[in-house]
């Protein structure tokens, strides 16, 4: 697929995998479909990843942190959101 450098530089592929529903957004997702998603974009080389703390308070994050893990840091280019505190009210 082919890569973009934005405005400072940043490489990103034309298309993006959005992980919002990595965080069960308006339905609950399964390991087993958000692996196969993430498994899906990464053999058709998509390499731009993007999520936010707010998709399920911080579930989308931390489930592609864990499958980007396993990937070549150099090799993908990821975004998130800023300016949302998440707090538990326990």
């Amino acid at each position: 697929m082919r890569q973009q450098a934005l405005n400072r530089g940043v490489p990103v592929t034309e298309l993006g995998l959005g992980a919002s529903q990595f965080g069960n957004l308006y339905r609950v997702t399964t390991e087993q479909e958000y692996t196969g998603a993430f498994d899906a974009a990464w053999n058709a080389g998509i390499r731009y990843f993007d999520t936010a703390p707010h998709y399920g308070l911080g579930l989308s994050e931390r489930r592609l942190g864990s499958l980007l893990r396993a990937k070549p840091r150099a090799e993908y280019t990821l975004s998130s959101k800023v300016g949302r505190l998440l707090v538990s009210r326990l």
